[in-house]
């Protein structure tokens, strides 16, 4: 008896997985890149936790690429803004109006210590990155998750670098918890808390 159900608890647990596909295009992966493709704006909290500490940065998103972050934690009060036209970021790193910074997105000062730069923060740059690592290695659907009362999909890219698990809104198509691991053993976790879809953004957010 207790075989038996020792082996129909295995056969159903089987059933809540996809076997890994190899190096191929996955439905999950591709309608994130659909979703972000297809929209115009965003803005997020981003809740980060990793090497460098907690870190909580409201976002703000405009295609073709501006981008505006206002920091919470660390660096209260500090403004970053990204204009994609020129190439060049305006840092405030302080509340008060009285040093603005313009700097190239690549600057030391702006890129934190796994390389990650301004110009490449967004959602977009994450897909794409995510789909760099599913050609390289494998792609797993895993059984949802709740995160913030959504009931997410969850997808797990590995390769033989980095590897990513993905909670994905159920109804925006984009991710909304991010776990990012490196085979040296760091782990950084993100949360887009909040994540609005083409609200209403006024140009003027991204002026310097």
């Amino acid at each position: 008896m207790t075989r038996h159900f020792m082996a129909a608890s295995l056969f159903c647990a089987c059933l809540l997985f996809v076997a890994p596909v190899w190096g191929d295009e996955h439905p999950l992966l591709d309608g994130m890149m659909d979703s972000f493709d297809a929209l115009t704006n965003y803005t997020t909290l981003l809740d980060s936790e990793g090497e460098d500490g907690r870190n909580r940065i409201i976002y703000t998103y405009k295609k073709p690429g501006f981008i505006r972050m206002d920091f919470i934690r660390p660096h209260k009060g500090a403004r970053l803004i990204y204009n994609p036209t020129e190439n060049r970021v305006s840092l405030r790193p302080f509340s008060t109006k009285l040093l603005t910074l313009n700097l190239s997105p690549d600057n030391r000062l702006i890129t934190d210590p796994k390389g990650h730069t301004v110009d490449r923060s967004d959602i977009g740059a994450l897909i794409r990155s995510a789909m760099r690592h599913a050609k390289e290695g494998t792609v797993t659907s895993l059984p949802p998750e709740v995160v913030e009362t959504h009931l997410c999909p969850r997808l797990m890219i590995e390769s033989e670098k980095v590897s990513y698990l993905l909670w994905i809104h159920p109804e925006l198509g984009l991710p909304i918890k991010v776990l990012k691991s490196y085979t040296g053993g760091s782990i950084e976790t993100v949360f887009l808390r909040n994540l609005i879809v083409d609200g209403p953004i006024d140009d003027a957010l991204f002026e310097h």
